[in-house]
């Protein structure tokens, strides 16, 4: 079994003096999609902005490639190749080439960005000299996770991608993120929606700031007490 990218032991996390996530134990090995699967007010954010270090930890530990990076800040986890994207994180002025240029910027690769964005993100082929502003709120996204792509991080944090889009497009992020993982990223997805069990190879459910399940996708996919509370199973 490969090292864990990331390993998150006994972390306790919060605002403040108000603890919300508690005792929280999980790894991540390098080229893998874990979910993190929970209702709103169940501790994902949280987790997923104390890893990137936005959030300072209460207590515990957080390794990236086994070094402690608990008390680093956010710059310097970033530099890692540990990134976060919280909602879209586009530049609306510029054009949509533009933004997948800017994010590639500092990433030491092989061709044009653009060429490598538009070739697992087709669809963005007729966008490119549009400006960002232009595109839908489903594009947004599509074009958010092709310059996470090309940015080339280690451990891609997405915090509930899927948030205010239709059925339809939901399923489209979720091809979206599928695209991402192909490219050999390793990804950390907190999500309320179960669509994207379909995709990831763990999940961990989470439930007043606490793991209540892990396990590998298929097996947690299939309990009933997951479908109930998440696919309004009767």
């Amino acid at each position: 079994m490969p090292e864990p990218l990331l390993s998150v032991r006994n972390l306790y996390a919060g605002y403040g003096s108000m603890v919300v996530v508690r005792d929280l134990n999980f790894e991540v090995e390098p080229g893998t999609l874990t979910l993190i699967l929970g209702l709103n007010g169940a501790g994902k954010t949280t987790t997923l902005k104390t890893i990137a270090g936005i959030l300072p930890a209460i207590r515990g530990q957080i390794l990236l490639e086994g070094k402690d990076v608990t008390r680093e800040p956010a710059y310097a986890r970033a530099r890692r190749g540990l990134v976060m994207i919280t909602d879209s994180p586009i530049f609306p002025d510029m054009s949509v080439a533009d933004n997948i240029r800017l994010a590639a910027e500092n990433t030491s690769r092989l061709g044009d960005p653009v060429t490598v964005a538009v070739k697992f993100f087709p669809e963005l082929q007729r966008f490119l000299r549009s400006k960002a502003s232009a595109l839908s709120g489903g594009q947004r996204k599509m074009l958010a996770m092709a310059m996470a792509m090309v940015s080339r991080p280690k451990l891609l944090l997405l915090d509930e991608p899927s948030t205010g889009l239709s059925p339809l497009m939901v399923s489209k992020v979720v091809n979206y993120v599928a695209q991402l993982k192909s490219s050999k990223i390793t990804i950390l997805l907190a999500e309320q929606n179960p669509s994207f069990i379909s995709i990831a190879d763990y999940v961990m459910i989470m439930e007043m700031g606490k793991m209540k399940l892990y396990g590998k996708a298929e097996e947690i996919g299939r309990l009933e007490e997951v479908r109930r509370s998440f696919f309004q199973v009767s």
